[in-house]
């Protein structure tokens, strides 16, 4: 089985995360207003904070976005994390907010996709001052993000926790991720070591008992109110295989879930190129989103 993604690709995709030359200067948005959805103990405040890119007022469809970065780097202030994408998607009428949430090897699973659920659950008190319509609320991740997202989605318990079901929301849009079956994938990561392994001990142990409940595979069920998904993944080989699992395994529970492959794009492209004219997975994006009742300058 492959790793999801080796210690050199890791630090590529991360170095693009961070800086995209010409297009991040190109197409920026407007400074946010950022806010902490939660307080845990010894937690930096950043790390639970979100930003929001949206008119006040405007009851826009929103677009949440969850960073990558193995559960363990990443912020929402790097350009295709936040003003990047935003001022795509508020170009197209829709309001946006990234997302920070604690980071491994400080904390592990459950505390990233607990965090997420608590911003989730801000963002939609929250909805009518900040210019969200909370009826027209999708989440999207990279890579750790794009696991956590299809978590949040389909694990009830995070979101029950404030009130809320996965019904919440419109839709799920995940981007190259391969965590989405942990408790098959671990084992050999864990037992080749290295960077691979370092990073899934911390983010979810290394005895397996964390592993199922950290898996959205483990998740799929009918009436749950799991919202419908988009699952694009690129050719590497983990990313291909858990993403049709994944969504065989939402299709067998009554969920609709559709599979885009982004032939020729690397694990960093499927996210940094969302926005340019005429790009594949954007296209991909926005008629999900249309699908989704969520239509542009809606």
């Amino acid at each position: 089985m492959a790793p999801i993604i080796d210690r050199r690709a890791f630090a590529l995709a991360a170095a693009a995360a961070s800086m995209v030359p010409g297009l991040a200067q190109a197409r920026t948005a407007g400074r946010p207003r950022s806010y902490r959805y939660a307080q845990s103990p010894g937690a930096a405040p950043d790390l639970q904070s979100l930003d929001v890119y949206a008119e006040p007022g405007a009851r826009r469809p929103l677009v949440v976005f969850l960073h990558g970065g193995g559960w363990r780097i990443g912020d929402k202030a790097n350009a295709p994390h936040g003003a990047q994408k935003a001022a795509f998607f508020n170009a197209q009428g829709f309001a946006f907010a990234s997302v920070n949430y604690r980071l491994s090897p400080a904390v592990m699973h459950p505390a990233h996709v607990e965090d997420v659920a608590a911003a989730l659950a801000w963002i939609y008190a929250n909805a009518d001052a900040q210019g969200f319509d909370r009826t027209r609320i999708t989440v999207m991740g990279h890579s750790a993000g794009a696991h956590l997202a299809a978590l949040v989605a389909m694990d009830g318990r995070r979101l029950a926790r404030h009130g809320l079901t996965p019904a919440m929301l419109n839709g799920a849009i995940l981007l190259d991720g391969a965590g989405y079956d942990v408790a098959a994938q671990a084992p050999a990561v864990l037992r080749r070591g290295g960077f691979m392994g370092e990073m899934y001990g911390d983010a979810f142990g290394r005895d397996g008992r964390l592993w199922a409940d950290a898996s959205p595979v483990t998740f799929a069920a009918a009436g749950k109110g799991i919202p419908p998904f988009l699952i694009v993944h690129t050719d590497r080989p983990d990313a291909t295989r858990q993403s049709t699992l994944l969504a065989a395994r939402l299709r067998d529970a009554g969920v609709d879930a559709a599979l885009f492959r982004a032939r020729g794009y690397t694990h960093a492209d499927v996210n940094r190129r969302i926005g340019e004219a005429g790009e594949a997975v954007t296209g991909a994006v926005m008629s999900a989103l249309t699908a989704w009742g969520a239509p542009a300058r809606g």
